[in-house]
């Protein structure tokens, strides 16, 4: 993350992606295509982190953009970053949960979330929610950790690391999340892998955190970091070889709410 991105996600590469602020951005105009976001969409930010992906729909097309966040201070930055990039007639922070905004039904044209429906405790409520929030005809799509194949101990005490560290209760398949779409009357439900386009960025927070993990011990021992911090960052190493090996996916899901 910098001032510019404010991004709290993976990022995408491709053959042309010169850096990581590049694939950051990427992320960003992926969803933007899925959703074929315009100027006349009001659109949710379903676990906006500090408003990074919100800001940047705002600044490039335009759009009315809501941001949700159970993270109060995360929810101050992002109204703080949206008036100094001057979007805030443009969009809206909130503290709320995303498996239950109160917001009116049917209130968004697009919703979409990124990296953080790994983190609900019930993912089939967070769909049944935008359900409900969007209007007939909207679009849906989510960017996020799916749960793929867990083919020995190994796979099993780095997916168990995974979670614990990143505060994640259990990541879903993608058969699973597809029975949550559809059981919810969602279609033109599509699922697509990009664990490929996120392996580079998964490699360097992983070699980071390596280097970084015997400080951590260090600090740990006279008491200047806590024990959740040295599991957040085996986390952050043992994320990589769990996506390399496909024991997890990353991907995304596109779905539709039918016309009445």
């Amino acid at each position: 993350m910098n001032k510019k991105n404010l991004a709290m996600h993976y990022g995408l590469w491709d053959k042309d992606t010169k850096n990581i602020s590049e694939a950051l951005f990427n992320e960003n105009k992926y969803i933007a295509h899925d959703l074929g976001i315009n100027s006349k969409d009001i659109v949710l930010d379903a676990g906006c982190g500090v408003g990074g992906t919100t800001i940047w729909m705002a600044e490039k097309f335009g759009a009315k953009v809501v941001g949700v966040n159970i993270v109060e201070k995360q929810v101050k930055l992002a109204n703080k970053y949206a008036a100094q990039r001057h979007v805030g007639n443009l969009v809206t922070f909130e503290l709320a949960d995303y498996c239950n905004t109160k917001l009116p039904d049917k209130s968004f044209d697009k919703i979409f979330a990124l990296e953080s429906v790994c983190h609900a405790v019930d993912k089939a409520a967070f769909v049944k929610e935008v359900y409900r929030l969007l209007k007939p005809g909207g679009k849906f799509c989510i960017y996020d950790y799916f749960l793929n194949k867990l083919e020995n101990n190994v796979d099993i005490k780095n997916y168990q690391t995974f979670c614990d560290g990143w505060a994640m209760p259990n990541l879903s398949s993608v058969s699973e999340f597809t029975k949550y779409l559809s059981d919810n009357k969602f279609d033109k439900i599509r699922f697509t892998d990009l664990n490929d386009k996120a392996l580079k960025s998964s490699k360097r927070i992983a070699k980071a955190s390596g280097a970084w993990l015997w400080v951590d011990r260090t600090l740990n021992k006279i008491h200047l970091v806590s024990d959740e911090n040295i599991t957040s960052t085996r986390a952050s190493v043992v994320q990589y070889p769990f996506f390399k090996n496909r024991s997890g996916l990353y991907g995304s899901f596109y779905a539709q709410k039918p016309e009445d």
